[in-house]
């Protein structure tokens, strides 16, 4: 008969030693789901007050803040910890930031202040124009029309070249006409489209800004460079001081409009076709396609006939931005 073997009895305190591994153990799991849990908590919180950059852009701007806006001066790209200004200032713009914070497009500007770098929002600079007109307009309380609409549905309506189908620019024309008011060029543009295949999508004079075609799709009137990529507008030529001036202010918030609407920055056009604002002879000269010299001659004339100044498109787009940064 076989012998019953003995069972080791197992000693106190090798017991205690497994029940405790088995407790930690039992501890671990629920502390690291914790754990988890307030990663994810960081991050959505992080999340939620993170500006998230789309474009950026440098300018060379001098602007001024005021205390009474109370602006909220972030060090950072997030709206914590932010100072505030207790006086007004005179501040270097650096640039531009595109940015959409809870859901929400927020432009931000970076400035610097005190030797400091800040982001605000744009709403609060009042930018210093250095071009005469310019600062007339400022004057004028940078006043503008509001955007009349009214499609004219026989254009041709093709959308843009890109994955995107929409516009990356914008470019300006003039008429070309000094004796011609907004509705003549609209009516002339109407009746000749069907022979002469050639449309924008709005007029601007001192008055109005006139939409006549789906901005969505492409216009044509700028060459096979041009049309697939850029909105287009035509300026009817104005005949004194404050009607240039107000047509300029109509031209440079409607432009803000359209940037704005497809989240694109204030940007010069380049010889890489780089850039957000062309005029048609930026577009002859780096694009091609098309030879016009549209608005230059106008806007030389008009602005050393009623301002004895000049006006380029870089003088436009410091015009372009103060519409902007209060959209």
């Amino acid at each position: 008969m076989a012998k019953k073997r003995k069972t080791k009895k197992q000693s106190p305190a090798r017991g205690r030693r497994s029940r405790q591994r088995k407790k930690k153990k039992q501890m671990k799991y629920p502390v690291l789901a914790g754990l988890l849990l307030a990663l994810l908590a960081l991050t959505f919180f992080i999340y939620q007050h993170r500006f998230h950059v789309s474009a950026s852009y440098k300018v060379n701007q001098k602007a001024i803040i005021t205390a009474d806006s109370s602006p909220m001066l972030y060090p950072y790209l997030f709206d914590l910890a932010a100072d505030s200004l207790e006086q007004n200032a005179t501040v270097q713009v650096e640039g531009y930031f595109l940015t959409k914070l809870k859901g929400k497009q927020v432009t931000l500007a970076k400035i610097t202040l005190r030797g400091r770098s800040y982001y605000l929002d744009a709403k609060n600079l009042q930018i210093q124009q250095t071009n005469t007109i310019n600062q007339y307009i400022a004057s004028l309380n940078y006043p503008h029309a509001e955007i009349t609409q009214a499609i004219y549905q026989q254009f041709k309506q093709q959308a843009y070249f890109g994955a995107s189908a929409q516009p990356k620019g914008i470019i300006i024309h003039d008429t070309g006409n000094d004796s011609s008011s907004l509705q003549s060029e609209v009516s002339y543009m109407k009746q000749n489209y069907k022979s002469a295949g050639v449309f924008v999508h709005s007029f601007i004079d001192k008055d109005s800004i006139f939409q006549i075609a789906d901005d969505r799709y492409m216009a044509q009137g700028a060459g096979p460079k041009g049309n697939p990529y850029y909105l287009q507008f035509e300026l009817i030529r104005e005949h004194s001081q404050e009607n240039f001036a107000r047509q300029l202010a109509n031209a440079a918030y409607y432009t803000a409009v359209m940037l704005k609407k497809y989240q694109l920055p204030v940007t010069l056009g380049q010889k890489d076709a780089s850039g957000t604002v062309w005029t048609h002879q930026m577009v002859s000269s780096y694009l091609g396609g098309t030879d016009h010299q549209d608005p230059d001659d106008y806007w030389n004339g008009a602005a050393a006939e009623f301002f004895a100044s000049d006006y380029s498109v870089q003088d436009f787009l410091d015009l372009i931005q103060v519409y902007y940064n209060q959209l």
